[in-house]
């Protein structure tokens, strides 16, 4: 496999509006989930709800994404794989964006870069992932995560839109004064940490 470059992975994902797919297949499961297992509750393993919402946000993603991605089934699984070049799956994480897989060969073949796994040589493995919020009602954060081993190497907010737009002023609108009035900084996993400390 080759080593994720963050910014190729950012920009493929851009591309075609696949991120922008990936948050609605992702906002659609946690919907679904919701509407159906109102009762979940009384579920006695985490893992059942892991399993439920994976199961949706894998049929959305495949239906947001239609023709613009080649979804491959394997190894108790589904990836999806793009331009040829990048292949992702789906996962929930915790805070430290770490998956919570069992801990298989495979899984943990995955985040191997030297490991040819499914036959696929030289794709970009990452995971996009969720992360729920401090009481674990909604989804707090998705996030695309490259790892090696066990460390996560590098991670980027999925946004709906890409990062850099170029706009053009409204005629008779005033200019911005500053490139403050135009960008904030997307907040990263200790910032949300640092804020739930501040407001407990």
């Amino acid at each position: 496999m080759a080593r994720p470059d963050k910014q190729f992975v950012a920009q493929t994902l851009q591309k075609n509006g696949r991120a922008a797919a990936f948050r609605k297949a992702y906002a659609r499961a946690w919907d679904a989930f919701e509407k159906k297992y109102s009762d979940s509750s009384w579920w006695r393993r985490k893992g059942t709800r892991a399993s439920v919402v994976w199961e949706y946000a894998v049929q959305f993603a495949i239906e947001e994404l239609g023709q613009d991605v080649e979804v491959v089934e394997h190894h108790d699984t589904v990836s999806f794989i793009f331009d040829g070049a990048v292949l992702v799956r789906l996962k929930k994480a915790d805070t430290e964006l770490k998956s919570r897989n069992y801990p298989t060969s495979l899984a943990q073949l995955f985040h191997e870069p030297e490991a040819d796994l499914f036959g696929f040589s030289g794709y970009q493995r990452t995971e996009i992932v969720y992360v729920l919020d401090q009481y674990e009602t909604g989804i707090d954060w998705l996030c695309v995560v490259a790892r090696d081993g066990a460390k996560v190497v590098w991670h980027l907010e999925l946004e709906s839109t890409p990062s850099v737009v170029e706009t053009l002023p409204l005629s008779g609108a005033p200019a911005a004064s500053s490139s403050a009035d135009l960008a904030q900084l997307k907040k990263t996993v200790a910032d949300k940490k640092q804020a739930d400390n501040e407001n407990e």
